[in-house]
């Protein structure tokens, strides 16, 4: 990828940057105010399981970036943009989960531990597309279904270099295929 390319993408992501802590707060605020009707700094630290004057820092920073007011009786709401982004982090989150554990056969727990990392982090088209693509294998479609029986017990292979259709500048898996190797050749 061109240099100039990634720094404009790098200077767009930091505009527009959502941290894994934010996601928690927005998500946290969107429960709150579905579940009681209203959230305050002590409802939002009470659910987290962190201090008030964490709490109030974090919603310093949301303020900022317009994405959550509070109002002359203290209580935090989301602003149209704060509740958009907290519904995206949430869609992300189920797609990944759904994606990473159905499809990449990865346990439950690990699923939504690394959905959680990364939900805040994907763009709209991203979560969309793949969205489809889980839809797409779970369908009952015979290619579908054929594709995730194929995959089932596929596992990675490493080529020579020249002819990997997925490393481009560097063996992306060199350090495990040595490994495998080295196993191999002890077992022989």
């Amino acid at each position: 990828m061109h240099m100039g390319h990634m720094n404009d993408v790098w200077k767009s992501f930091a505009a527009q940057e959502i941290t894994h802590s934010m996601a928690h707060y927005l998500t946290t605020l969107l429960k709150l105010k579905g579940e009681r009707g209203y959230a305050r700094v002590s409802d939002v630290a009470k659910e987290l399981e962190v201090t008030k004057g964490s709490v109030s820092t974090q919603m310093k920073h949301l303020k900022e970036k317009g994405l959550v007011v509070e109002d002359e009786n203290r209580f935090l709401h989301l602003t149209p943009d704060g509740e958009t982004t907290a519904r995206e982090v949430l869609q992300n989150r189920q797609v990944l989960i759904r994606f990473i554990e159905t499809v990449l056969s990865v346990d439950a727990l690990q699923a939504e531990t690394d959905a959680c990392k990364i939900e805040h982090l994907l763009s709209r088209n991203t979560s969309h597309q793949l969205m489809a693509l889980v839809q797409l294998l779970q369908s009952e479609d015979p290619t579908a279904k054929a594709f995730l029986d194929a995959f089932k017990d596929y596992k990675v292979r490493c080529p020579s270099h020249e002819d990997c259709n997925l490393c481009s500048a560097e063996c992306l898996m060199e350090a495990e295929c040595s490994l495998e190797t080295d196993a191999e050749t002890n077992n022989e």
